[in-house]
Formats: structure tokens, sequence, C-alpha cells
């Protein structure tokens, strides 16, 4: 069966965004460090190689279609971000929302019905993995469904004191199995947890 991943970077005391949404504290853009954000891309790219379908909410759809459209193209993004941004154009990219009327993105669909449903289904069907990346209240919604099979977590090295947290509304307890940890030159750390059910 097909999982779900859960890609989210978050600083050391839990949250997913600055107090206004600010995530520039997540990369490292240095010229001096470029081969730590190589290194971070490198495992983003090894996880896509697993994945052939993006589960997005209004939020992350509208915030990811600001930017990594025209990211591609750009000369002055870095390498990485292009080939992102044609691997994130050429996806299948499903949009769950109650409020959108309709998505332009190319590959992007919209969904407006029951979520566990629509991916409880999606899971069944042939193909490779789903990612869902950031955010929290559409995440969290999954989670309570038992919906996430993998949490690939990034924790950064820096205290934000406050922000967006990612745990909110969680209902039940949930355990892990650890798949694997890794420390990227960044100083970032990578862990990869399997849900236990």
């Amino acid at each position: 069966m097909r999982k779900v991943i859960f890609k989210i970077e978050l600083s050391l005391d839990g949250f997913i965004s600055g107090p206004n949404g600010e995530m520039d504290w997540g990369r490292p853009k240095a010229v001096a460090e470029e081969n730590a954000a190589e290194d971070n891309w490198k495992d983003v790219f090894d996880m896509l190689s697993t994945v052939d379908t993006v589960l997005m909410s209004r939020v992350i759809y509208q915030g990811f279609k600001e930017y990594w459209p025209a990211a591609g193209t750009n000369p002055s993004s870095p390498k990485s971000e292009k080939e992102f941004s044609r691997w994130l154009n050429n996806t299948p990219k499903i949009v769950f929302s109650k409020t959108l009327d309709s998505v332009d993105w190319m590959n992007a669909r919209l969904v407006n019905g029951d979520v566990g449903k629509e991916i409880s289904h999606l899971k069944e069907q042939p193909g490779k993995n789903f990612v869902i990346w950031g955010g929290s209240i559409f995440p969290q919604a999954l989670m309570n469904l038992g919906l996430i099979d993998e949490y690939w977590a990034n924790v950064h090295p820096v205290i934000l004191g406050s922000g967006k947290p990612l745990f909110t509304d969680i209902k039940n307890r949930t355990l892990f199995k650890t798949l694997s940890t890794k420390t990227f030159k960044s100083g970032t750390v990578g862990h990869r947890y399997e849900s236990v059910r």
C-alpha cells in the first residue's frame, strides 16, 4: 500500500514558522553554507524518488504556488531549487479545500469532499508514495485519522521563542518506530519515524 509521508521543518522549540510566518531560519543561505544547503536538498531528492503525488491544503497550495512555479526558470535560483521546481510543476498535486473553487497550477486538482475517504481510497491505488509539506492544521487532521505513515522531521538548531507550533490538536497518543536519524552539515538533525499501528 502507498504511504503518506509528512515532511516538516521545525525549530528546536517546536515551531514550524516564526510569529509572522517567517521561514528564513530553516535554510542555509550564505555562500559559505552552500554545501550545507546541498546536503539538505540531497535528503529531499532521496525522498522524492519514492513519491509521485503531493497532498496539499489550501494554505500550502497558495504559498507554494506563489514561489515554486517560477523558481525553475529564475536565473538567480540555486540549482537545487530549479530542480525541485521542475519536479513540483510536473508532479500531480491534490489540493484539499472547502473554500477554493478551482486550482490553476499545472497537474493540480481540487478535492472538496471528505479528506479521510479520499486519501484512504488513493492509498489503495497503484503508485508511489504521497508527500505532505509543512503546515499544521491539515497534517494534524490526517494524524487524527491515522493516515500519516511516515514523519520526516528536520529539527533546526535554532530557538524561535514564539511562532506557529507543530502540534496543537492531536487527539490520541501516537507511538513511532525510529527509522533513521541523520545530522546534516548545517547542524540540522533529520528524524525519520514510522507510525506504529
